[in-house]
């Protein structure tokens, strides 16, 4: 039932976006080091993180997977081995396999691939929303070029192109699911967009770093004590679902990553449960069959023998 409302101390929450080459990395590691703890960091950008080691201490795990449940996996790992903030660097990545998936969905309808992609997605970010600590993520922005008037040496008024982020590469609204979101410019200055935290909304942040992490602490630590069962759940799994329909449905977005035709997963199903249908395994089996899928890398033909 209902009872007053009071405010909980907690974990934060942020996004930050921009256009490559605004320091997004930099700002999220020079935050988090000041938000206490270990660091543990979700890298997609091929090691770039790391090129930071001698400014930061922080743990890096590389995904050159970028499947939904390959960040979850991720994200679990990190919550069990207590790392105290998680960055992901970046989150566009698993924007960019959902993209892929529905471009290459062998049904051919847009609405049929997206309704299979969704719940991947609403899943990696139940995750995020889920840690047990601290979570920062970056993500790329698009980006164009626009023409500004400025005065130069002599005095004279004259028209100069600046390339500027826009909207960020993601499922549109997205970073309204975070306590903080900002743009990143080409200047490193972190324009606040949306903020939870009333002393930060509409601000912009130079070289944004230890000033902004300890206004974030001083919020977040303004409350009562939550409840610790609030943290108890482990974050959104990829293990068994209880909803038989969506295993069968995201065996199906598995099947279509690794590039199998029909007739190669019905073998498959055939060699490894005596049946070709999907329809046919019971809930035991179908979830085996979604963990055993998730395992393997896309190849063009199956080799079904080497199966275990």
């Amino acid at each position: 039932m209902f009872k007053p409302a009071s405010k909980a101390k907690a974990k934060l929450r942020m996004a930050i976006m921009g256009p490559s080459g605004s320091g997004k990395t930099f700002t999220a590691l020079s935050v988090a080091q000041h938000l206490g703890g270990k660091v543990g960091l979700i890298d997609t950008e091929h090691g770039s993180a790391s090129k930071y080691a001698d400014r930061f201490k922080f743990d890096v795990t590389e995904l050159t997977n970028f499947h939904p449940n390959k960040y979850i996996e991720a994200i679990n790992a990190a919550g069990r081995m207590g790392y105290e903030v998680l960055i992901v660097d970046s989150l566009s990545h698993a924007w960019f396999w959902e993209l892929d998936a529905s471009a290459n969905s062998s049904s051919g309808n847009s609405f049929t691939a997206w309704a299979k992609i969704r719940p991947l997605e609403r899943a990696l970010i139940n995750a995020l929303l889920a840690y047990p600590g601290h979570v920062i993520v970056t993500m790329r922005s698009k980006t164009e070029w626009v023409t500004e008037q400025v005065v130069n040496k002599r005095g004279d008024s004259v028209s100069s192109p600046r390339r500027v982020g826009t909207a960020p590469v993601q499922a549109s609204g997205i970073e309204y699911e975070f306590d903080l979101a900002g743009e990143m410019d080409l200047a490193h200055v972190l324009t606040i967009s949306k903020s939870r935290c009333p002393e930060l909304a509409d601000t912009q942040q130079h070289y944004p770093g230890e000033a902004l992490a300890k206004s974030l602490l001083a919020w977040l630590d303004d409350g009562i004590e939550p409840d610790p069962a609030a943290f108890n759940a482990s974050p959104t799994q990829t293990a068994p679902s209880t909803d038989r329909q969506q295993v069968i449905a995201d065996i199906g977005v598995e099947l279509e990553r690794l590039g199998w035709t029909t007739e190669a997963g019905k073998a498959f199903l055939k060699q490894r449960y005596g049946r070709e249908s999907r329809q046919r395994l019971d809930h035991a089996e179908l979830n085996d069959c979604l963990s055993h899928l998730r395992q393997l890398q896309p190849t063009v033909e199956p080799k079904l023998n080497l199966v275990s």
